[in-house]
C-alpha cells in the first residue's frame, strides 16, 4: 500500500464525546523521493504498518521520523519481542514501520493472531529518546494511571494490511478507560538542547490559564514576576504565551516579540502584559507549545508553567476537555519536538497536585529525561520540575535563570533624556556600539582583560565572565567605558555606576576610576554570586549663547520702531499749518508793491515752495508705521496717527492755495 500523509489521519479525528470510533477519511498519498513503499500482503501474509512522527507542522500535521524501531510482542507484559526477524521493523523516510507477518492465511500458524506493538528499548535514532509509558486519567490529576505505550493489532487475516492510523492504535473513543485513545502516530521525544552558558537569556514564558488554576492565579503571576525580576539587571529578554484549550487563552494575546528586561522599567513593561489576564477552560499543551514553534523570534529557553495534564490537542482543538488521553500527550510531544528542533530548551514546571506523581511522565515527555531533585539540586541539568505550589515554582525559576550567572559581571548602559544634575527619569537601554573594557589585578583570575560592545538587542547590556582558580573567592574588576561623542556620564550619588548583587538584591560598593573622556569604576565580583552595574549617559547640551540669541535677533529688530512711535507725535505739522492761514495775508495786503515782484520768482519755483509742507508730515509720521512703499497701515494706533497727519496736511495745503489765489488777484 502506498505511503500516506500524516495530516490525513489527523484530519479524520473529530470530537466524538464518548462515541465509538468514527469512520476514517481515505488517506491522501504523499510522494517522497527515495522512500520505500509499505509492502503489499500476499494471500498468506498480513502487513502491520505503524506511522512514526517527529515534529508538529502547521496546526495539525506531524512530520515523519525515520529510524524508529518497533517490535511485535506476544503478550501485553512480555519482556522481549518475538524472536523472528519479521517481528521487528525500522521506519523509513516516510515514517512507515512495517511488519510482514507470515502464515496468516487460513490454517496458518499466525492466522487470527493478535500481537502487541511496542517500541524497542533503544528504538529511536540519535538525538531522540523513548517514552515507554505515559500518564492517563482525569485532567484534574485524580485517578492517575501509568499506561504502557503499546497497542494491540486486530486479529490478522492473510492478504490484508493494517495501519495504525485507521485499523488500530488510533481512536476517538474519549470515554473508554483508561483513556488510551491515540492519534495513531507513534510519539518519541527529541533530546532537550542544553541551556546556553550565558548570564542573560531570551526566554519564552508559556502560562497555563486553564480553569483548574482557580484562586491560585495571583500566585501564578507572582511566580512569573519572580522570574522577570531575577533576569532584571542582565541582558535578558522575555516573550509571553498562554493557553487553555486554545492558544492564546480566552481573553489574552500571545506576545512572541522579545521585551528587554535588563532595566526595571523594561521588567514592569513585561509584567503589564499579563497583569490583567484571567482564566479559560481546558488544557492544550500542544497548541501552547506550537505557538512558540511558529513564532518568528527564537529563544534560548522555553518555560512551560502548568498546573495540570493536557485534556485537548491540535487546532481546531480535539479531546474531551476533561480527561488526559494518549492523544492529548502525543500532541504536546510533537509540538515540543518542533520547539526543540529550533535549538530551544524546554523546561516544564508542574505545580500542585494536578501534576504530582506519575504526571511527571508527561512533563518528561515534553521536556527531557532529567527531573529536578531537591536533594541534589542541579537547575542546569533539570528538564522538568514538580513543585508543591507556585511560590516553590517561582524559586525554581529563579534558580534556573541564574544558573550561568555566578561569578559574572553584567554592565547595563542606559541613556537618559537631556536634563541637569543626576536626574535620569525616562532613561532607556542604550543601542549598539557602547564599548566597555574589563580588567583585574587579582592574581590567577582568567577571562580578563576583555572587551565587550553593546548590540542592538534592546538590552543595552554586556556580560563579563571572569574565571576563578581554586582558592580565589572573588576579583576586583575594573571597567572602563569608551565615551561616545555627544554624550556625558551621569553619576548617581556621585558614583560612576550603581551596582547590585543579583543573588540577594543588596548594593555593592563602587570605586570611581578613569578620566572624563574614559570614565570607569571598580567593583568586587564574588565567585559564587552575580553582580550587575548600571551606568547612565545623556546627550551633551550644547552651549546655546551663540545660536540661540542670533536666531531671535531679527525678531526684536522689526518691532524696534514700536517704542519710537510715540516720540514723533502728530502735533508737529500742527504749528506749521497756521502760517499760511487766511488771516496771515491781511497785514501784507497794504504793501502790494514790494510783494509784487516776489510772486514771479515764487511762481517760477513752485516745486521748492509747495513741497515744503509735504516733508513735514513725512517726518511727523512715526517710523515703521507705514507698509512697504509708505503705504498706510491697516489697523491700530499707527493708522490713526497717519490719518490725523494726512488731514492736517490737506487742511494746510488748502489754506496756502487759497491765500496764493487771493494774492494773485490783488496783484
Amino acid at each position: 500500500m502506498a505511503s500516506h500523509r500524516f495530516s490525513a489521519a489527523l484530519a479524520a479525528l473529530v470530537l466524538a464525546g464518548g462515541a465509538a470510533p468514527v469512520a476514517f477519511a481515505a488517506p491522501v498519498p504523499r510522494p517522497a523521493p527515495g522512500a520505500a513503499e509499505v509492502p503489499s500482503p500476499s494471500a498468506g501474509t498480513s502487513v502491520v504498518t505503524v506511522r512514526t512522527g517527529a515534529d508538529r507542522e502547521g496546526d495539525a500535521e506531524v512530520t515523519p521520523l525515520a529510524g524508529v524501531r518497533l517490535g511485535l510482542y506476544a503478550a501485553e507484559g512480555a519482556g522481549e519481542p518475538l524472536g523472528a526477524e519479521w517481528a521487528t521493523c525500522t521506519s523509513d523516510a516516510e515514517g512507515d514501520c512495517s511488519f510482514v507477518v507470515p502464515d496468516t492465511g487460513a490454517g496458518g500458524d499466525n492466522a487470527g493472531s493478535r500481537f502487541w506493538v511496542r517500541q524497542l528499548p533503544d528504538g529511536v535514532p540519535a538525538g531522540w529518546y523513548t517514552n515507554p509509558s505515559l500518564r492517563t486519567g482525569k485532567g484534574s490529576g485524580s485517578g492517575s494511571v501509568e499506561s504502557a505505550y503499546q497497542f494491540r493489532t486486530p486479529a490478522l487475516e492473510g492478504g490484508r494490511t493494517y495501519t495504525s492510523t485507521a485499523d488500530f492504535m488510533r481512536s476517538t473513543d474519549w470515554a473508554a478507560t483508561p483513556y488510551l485513545a491515540s492519534t495513531g502516530i507513534w510519539q518519541q521525544s527529541r533530546v532537550n538542547p542544553p541551556l546556553p552558558a550565558a548570564c542573560g537569556l531570551d526566554v519564552a514564558v508559556v502560562l497555563d490559564l486553564s480553569s483548574s488554576v482557580g484562586s491560585a492565579l495571583p500566585q501564578l503571576k507572582a511566580a512569573t514576576d519572580k522570574l522577570t525580576d531575577t533576569l532584571t539587571g542582565t541582558p535578558s529578554r522575555l516573550a509571553l504565551f498562554s493557553f487553555d484549550r486554545n492558544s492564546p487563552s480566552a481573553g489574552t494575546a500571545n506576545h512572541p516579540d522579545l521585551v528587554p528586561v535588563s532595566t526595571e522599567a523594561g521588567a514592569e513593561e513585561f509584567k503589564e502584559l499579563y497583569a490583567g489576564w484571567g482564566l479559560g477552560s481546558g488544557t492544550n499543551w500542544d497548541q501552547g507549545l506550537n505557538a512558540v514553534a511558529q513564532a518568528d523570534p527564537t529563544y534560548d529557553l522555553v518555560v512551560v508553567l502548568t498546573d495540570g495534564n493536557p485534556t485537548r490537542f491540535s487546532k481546531p482543538y480535539q479531546g474531551d476537555g476533561s480527561n488526559t488521553h494518549f492523544a492529548d500527550v502525543e500532541g504536546g510531544v510533537f509540538a515540543a519536538n518542533a520547539v526543540k528542533a529550533r535549538g530551544e530548551r524546554v523546561v516544564a514546571v508542574g505545580v500542585g497536585k494536578g501534576v504530582e506523581g506519575v504526571s511527571g511522565l508527561n512533563l518528561r515527555a515534553i521536556s527531557g529525561q532529567t527531573a529536578y531533585d531537591p536533594q541534589a539540586p542541579d537547575p542546569e541539568a533539570a528538564d522538568y520540575y514538580q513543585t508543591t505550589d507556585f511560590a516553590a515554582a517561582g524559586e525554581a525559576l529563579r534558580n534556573m535563570a541564574l544558573t550561568h550567572c555566578d561569578g559574572t559581571l553584567s554592565v547595563i548602559k542606559q541613556i537618559a533624556p537631556e536634563g541637569e544634575g543626576e536626574d535620569v527619569t525616562g532613561a532607556e537601554p542604550a543601542g549598539a556600539g557602547w564599548q566597555f573594557d574589563a580588567s583585574t589585578t587579582t592574581a590567577g583570575v582568567g577571562g580578563l582583560p576583555d572587551t565587550r560592545t553593546t548590540t542592538d538587542d534592546g538590552t543595552g547590556g554586556v556580560v563579563f565572565h571572569p574565571t576563578f582558580p581554586t582558592g580565589v573567592d572573588g576579583a576586583a574588576v575594573t571597567v572602563a567605558e569608551t565615551q561616545q561623542d555627544g554624550y556625558e556620564l551621569v553619576t548617581q550619588n556621585g558614583r560612576n555606576a550603581v551596582c547590585t548583587d543579583l543573588d540577594d538584591g543588596t548594593p555593592v560598593a563602587v570605586t570611581d576610576t578613569g578620566t572624563e573622556a574614559a570614565p570607569g569604576f571598580t567593583v568586587q565580583v564574588p565567585k559564587l554570586s552575580a553582580v550587575s552595574c548600571v551606568l547612565y549617559n545623556r546627550p551633551v547640551t550644547e552651549p546655546s549663547p551663540t545660536p540661540t540669541p542670533t536666531e531671535p535677533t531679527p525678531t526684536p529688530t522689526e518691532p524696534t520702531p514700536t517704542p519710537t512711535e510715540p516720540t514723533p507725535t502728530e502735533p508737529t505739522p500742527t504749528p506749521t499749518e497756521p502760517t499760511p492761514t487766511e488771516p496771515t495775508p491781511t497785514p501784507t495786503e497794504p504793501t502790494p508793491t514790494p510783494t509784487e515782484p516776489t510772486p514771479t520768482p515764487t511762481e517760477s519755483t513752485p516745486a521748492p515752495t509747495e513741497p515744503t509742507p509735504a516733508p513735514t508730515p513725512t517726518t511727523s509720521v512715526p517710523p515703521g508705521t507705514g507698509g512697504p512703499g509708505g503705504e498706510l497701515p491697516e489697523t491700530g494706533a499707527s493708522r490713526e496717527a497717519w490719518t490725523a497727519a494726512l488731514a492736517l496736511l490737506l487742511t494746510g495745503a488748502g489754506a496756502v492755495t487759497t491765500w496764493r489765489m487771493r494774492h494773485r488777484r490783488r496783484g
